[in-house]
């Protein structure tokens, strides 16, 4: 009985099955439903708009999703109708075809929501095409295809009502998942056997942030939504709370207080590195608890041994220093342990005082300017649009790509032998993403896809031969599908092949689309390989100099926000966190485009070798502001103060302003620094600070150098 109750209460807060479930309900109810009664020829279109309109779903707030669900319905059914009135008229149908596809996709400018809602028009678009000339009457398929779109609407605002808070409860785990990710790929560069594989660790390092800020940009888009409606309960200013949790964690454990490879180098033979290595493993792992908890509404319970690890490690630390009372390496791992204690800090004080991490909104009533990305106003839109309308943009390159792909397929579905040309249309949607790198990585995944749900689709058609059982294989494919279409895009793309030839089959088509689409996937994915290749190409575009300026800048303006904190005492503002938000983010765009330049054609080694060490550079000056961040305190002493402003100044002349750097200078600032460092009754909070600049700058003429030559390959 209790393994029941157990069970059923894991099915509860599974988000996955809840939402497979949903799914699994909208598909009965467009299949067998229809089926039962009596409306079989209504199975099809009533089904793809129930697709359609599932891949246009956003979590919002109640208010927002029956709007949202309202223009849905009225984009659908115009959309549909117009290119009803222009089937007879080739030319025209496929003018507006095109041109209406690259403004749907321009929309996206606006916000997720809006591309979310454009992408599923557009698939709708060609949804329309499969029945075209099919009714009596012109708006019988749009018709059909908005009450499939209410159909799916409702029942999610039906699972929206039973667990509002899913889609944040889901968010905030992801991000404590995500940064226990992060501690344990930082964890394996305190291995005392890593002696030369530093740079590729921090290499990870920077990929897995990236990871984490996403994360964290998802979270904040959930709580937002809610936090905006006319009240907040209980549970959103728990997860309100949550978020400036995980954002406190997130910037200490992207904090760096050393060079890892000099505590092989001192440090290999003692076992304080190793101690540090099992502290940061038992922080990923209450990071994966507190996930957890969250995920079942239950109460974080920290674990014991964390505290006596912590203890242990200390412990051995001050034996350490006892024992070799005139080495000063062991200042930096002292920096660490603080880290590491503030750190489990957090985690002792939300173990103890959960219940009002439940209150206190009115506190945080301020935050919305911060997190709001909304529209404001038809000037906020028009801003939003025009900053994309312009090659330079990758949206708006995408956006040209789809009218392209979308032109030549149709024309080619125009030509004798295409009878279903519309599925070459589809195939080009799906795989022409808005990254030569996504769109390469999804062309194999695609074709092997189709060729395989094919492969098994035959042996279905053919042993199954009962409509109920081929509707119910349907609903099973289906919902396959979109339990898959994040996962496993080949495995989806299978099932999405399934459901096709299975639905296609009630035409008595089933067998005659087989081949055709085949033929079609092909030529689909080589329309959208031709667009992302020859139309704008993204190395034309990648502009490595203003991706780099662009996260220079917006370190040094969180730089700017951490010294303003030293000078004048801690708060959590809302510029200190916009600006480090905005640091994060634009690391993360500068790690995608280094990322991307491998999957090139032709890439050039040298350049590729160049980039990802920049990166690494680039993320760990990042690391260094986020280690002053996380133990941001007023400064008193006007020595340290002066050398903080002068790094300052150093780093925008030479990173923005771009002067040249003068390197006896930076040489005489570390002598002034080590010599404050001698002295034994310097405060911890000063010497983090004073390690923190010295790291700032001794990695900054590498980090220029790596610069220049970044800049002189993309010239050549």
């Amino acid at each position: 009985m209790n393994q029941q109750k157990s069970l059923l209460q894991q099915l509860k807060s599974d988000s996955i099955f809840i939402y497979c479930l949903q799914i699994f309900i909208v598909l009965s109810g467009t299949t067998l439903g229809l089926y039962f009664l009596g409306f079989e020829k209504l199975i099809v279109p009533v089904t793809l708009g129930a697709i359609a309109t599932a891949l246009t779903d956003f979590d919002d707030r109640l208010s927002i999703r029956l709007r949202n669900l309202f223009f849905v319905c009225i984009l659908f059914f115009t959309v549909s109708s117009i290119l009803e009135f222009l089937y007879p008229y080739k030319l025209l149908f496929i003018i507006y075809l095109s041109l209406s596809s690259a403004m749907l996709m321009l929309m996206g400018a606006l916000g997720q929501r809006y591309a979310t809602i454009s992408f599923g028009t557009v698939l709708l678009s060609i949804y329309t095409m499969f029945g075209l000339g099919e009714h009596q009457l012109w708006y019988y398929q749009p018709c059909y295809f908005v009450l499939g779109t209410i159909w799916y609407g409702l029942t999610s605002i039906l699972f929206y009502l039973l667990k509002p808070t899913q889609a944040v409860q889901d968010n905030l785990a992801q991000s404590f998942n995500q940064i226990s990710a992060l501690l344990f790929t930082k964890a394996r560069l305190f291995d005392p056997d890593n002696k030369d594989n530093v740079e590729s660790l921090l290499y990870d390092l920077s990929i897995q942030n990236s990871a984490v800020v996403q994360s964290l940009n998802y979270t904040k888009a959930s709580l937002l939504t809610r936090l905006k409606a006319s009240c907040a309960n209980k549970n959103t200013i728990y997860g309100l709370n949550l978020y400036f949790l995980a954002q406190d964690i997130h910037e200490q454990a992207t904090s760096n207080y050393l060079h890892y490879e000099k505590i092989q180098q001192n440090f290999s033979r003692t076992d304080l590195i190793f101690r540090i290595q099992k502290n940061i493993r038992l922080q990923a792992l209450a990071c994966q608890t507190l996930a957890d908890a969250i995920l079942h509404r239950d109460p974080f319970q920290i674990d014991s041994n964390a505290q006596t690890a912590l203890d242990h490690l200390e412990t051995s630390m001050n034996e350490w220093i006892c024992k070799n009372p005139h080495n000063l390496e062991v200042k930096n791992l002292l920096l660490v342990l603080r880290n590491l204690k503030n750190i489990q800090e957090q985690f002792n004080n939300l173990n103890i005082e959960q219940n009002d991490y439940r209150q206190n909104y009115q506190q945080h009533q301020d935050n919305l300017n911060l997190l709001d990305d909304d529209i404001h106003g038809l000037q906020d839109f028009w801003l939003k649009i025009k900053q994309h309308l312009t090659p330079k943009s990758a949206l708006f390159r995408h956006a040209v790509r789809i009218a392209f792909v979308f032109a030549v397929g149709y024309g080619i579905s125009l030509l004798p032998f295409a009878k279903n040309g519309y599925w070459i249309l589809l195939t080009s949607l799906f795989v022409c993403q808005i990254s030569y790198f996504a769109t390469k990585s999804r062309l194999k995944l695609r074709t092997l896809g189709t060729i395989l749900g094919v492969v098994l689709g035959i042996p279905i058609l053919y042993f199954v031969p009962s409509v109920v059982g081929q509707l119910v294989l349907t609903i099973i494919s289906g919902v396959c599908f979109f339990y898959l279409r994040s996962k496993k895009y080949a495995m989806a793309t299978l099932m999405a092949t399934l459901m096709v030839l299975l639905i296609f089959n009630l035409k008595g088509a089933g067998y005659a689309v087989i081949l055709p689409r085949i033929i079609d996937t092909i030529l689909g994915c080589l329309i959208a390989w031709f667009a992302v290749s020859f139309i704008w190409p993204d190395w034309d575009f990648r502009n490595i100099s203003n991706n780099i300026k662009k996260s220079s800048k917006a370190t040094l303006d969180y730089f700017d926000a951490v010294v303003e904190q030293y000078l004048h005492g801690k708060n959590n503002s809302i510029e200190y966190r916009k600006a480090r938000r905005a640091a994060h983010n634009a690391q993360t765009e500068l790690a995608s485009m280094i990322s991307s330049l491998s999957t090139e054609p032709n890439p050039n080694a040298t350049l590729i070798h160049h980039a990802f060490r920049y990166l690494v550079y680039s993320h760990s000056q990042l690391s260094y502001v986020s280690a002053l961040g996380s133990h941001r305190e007023q400064v008193q002493d006007p020595q340290v103060i002066e050398l903080m402003l002068w790094c300052k100044e150093t780093l925008n002349d030479v990173l923005l302003r771009q002067e040249i750097l003068n390197e006896n200078s930076i040489q005489e600032k570390l002598a002034e620094i080590q010599q404050l460092n001698d002295q034994d009754s310097l405060s911890d909070n000063l010497l983090l600070a004073l390690k923190q600049i010295s790291l700032l700058l001794e990695t900054l003429p590498e980090l220029l150098k790596l610069r220049s030559t970044l800049l002189e390959l993309e010239i050549k």
